[in-house]
Parts: structure tokens; C-alpha cells; sequence
């Protein structure tokens, strides 16, 4: 992969990982619908959340995001709905694999095709899930190598937005969960499963 096929490739995703935070926000109401505003992409309607403190975290959680995918070390990206400091729902999106953008799909139509289903699939899938706690809150975690976790930490350029690791507590033992498939995408370029996790509270 060149650097410009690297930084495509980072860019796609990115944008991508964004527009579903947004509406997995918007789906999960989190927030009142005024907090959104609709707009076009993919082919479909799609929410973004204009609240200048929800859009500057996600933004600098993106730019965490970018980091470790120049790495290629990003594992997973959770985003997870807590309520009394406990993890009550979390979207996991796990990735599989990233290649080169341009030699399997240089306009992204397939791609965007892949997106396009997962934000239809992502409104058709509340129906499983119950209401968010009226006092919830939302975060978004990263899951990456620990050597590449040392080197973030000690860059400055991440200096006033400071990740922490998890304490042991604070992870989830998969046997505790209840898991609910959304989606896959699954192209030559891009490899993402998509899932939504419930911890099976004591």
C-alpha cells in the first residue's frame, strides 16, 4: 500500500466510523432529536449531532482512531453506553482487515454500498434492544497493541485529549455477554464485523 492509498484508506474508514457514532446516538436516543440534523450520504438519510461538545469528542476520538489505523494496530472501536459507571450496551466494531483502496474499488461504489446497508440495518435493529437508563451517558473505547498504546500515550499531539486504559474491572468477560450480530462488511478493501454487545448484569 502507498502512503496516498494508506491515507485513503484511513480517511474512508474514518468518515465512516463517524457517520455511525452519530446515528447510533441518534438511534439509541440518547439525546432529543433537536440535537440532530439530517443530511444525505451513502445514498441515504443520515444523522449528525450538532452540539459543538459531542461533535469536538468524537472529533478528537477520530483523530486517535487515524492514528493507530496508519499503524494498522486498531483492533476494535467500541461505543458504549454506561449508566451508574456500569457498561450497559456497547457497539463493537470489529476490524478484520484493511487493504489497498484504489486497486479493489477506486471509486468506492462497493463500499459505500456496504455502508449504505449497515445504516439501514442499524435503525431496523432497535427493536431488539430495550431503552437506554434516562441517565446514561456515552464513551468511545479503543482496542489496539499495547506497544503501539505506549507510543500514543507519549505522543504530543494527543497531549489535551488523554486516553486511559482499562482497569481489569472495567472489562467485560465474554461469557458474560449477550451478543447481537448487525452486520459485516466484507470487501476486498475492508473487513469490519459489527455487533452489539450486552453485558449480562448480576
Amino acid at each position: 500500500m502507498t502512503s496516498n492509498d494508506q491515507l485513503a484508506a484511513v480517511e474512508v474508514l474514518c468518515e465512516f466510523f463517524e457517520i455511525a457514532i452519530h446515528n447510533i446516538l441518534y438511534a439509541r436516543k440518547l439525546y432529543p432529536d433537536a440535537v440532530f440534523e439530517s443530511r444525505k450520504k451513502y445514498g441515504v438519510v443520515v444523522y449528525q449531532a450538532v452540539h459543538p461538545g459531542i461533535q469536538n469528542y468524537i472529533q478528537n476520538c477520530l483523530k486517535a482512531v487515524a492514528f493507530h489505523c496508519k499503524k494498522r494496530q486498531l483492533q476494535r472501536l467500541y461505543v458504549c453506553f454506561e449508566s451508574d459507571e456500569i457498561v450497559r450496551e456497547r457497539f463493537v466494531f470489529d476490524v478484520l482487515g484493511v487493504t489497498e483502496l484504489y486497486d479493489s474499488d477506486p471509486f468506492f461504489v462497493e463500499l459505500e454500498q456496504y455502508f449504505r446497508s449497515f445504516i439501514l440495518k442499524l435503525h431496523s435493529s432497535q427493536i431488539y434492544l430495550p431503552d437506554l437508563p434516562t441517565d446514561s451517558s456515552f464513551s468511545i473505547r479503543l482496542q489496539t497493541s499495547f506497544n503501539l498504546s505506549v507510543e500514543f500515550n507519549e505522543n504530543p499531539s494527543f497531549e489535551e485529549f488523554p486516553w486511559v486504559e482499562e482497569s481489569k474491572s472495567d472489562i467485560i468477560s465474554e461469557d458474560r455477554l449477550s451478543i447481537i450480530p448487525v452486520y459485516t462488511v466484507d470487501t476486498q478493501c475492508l473487513k469490519i464485523q459489527i455487533l452489539i454487545e450486552t453485558p449480562q448484569l448480576p
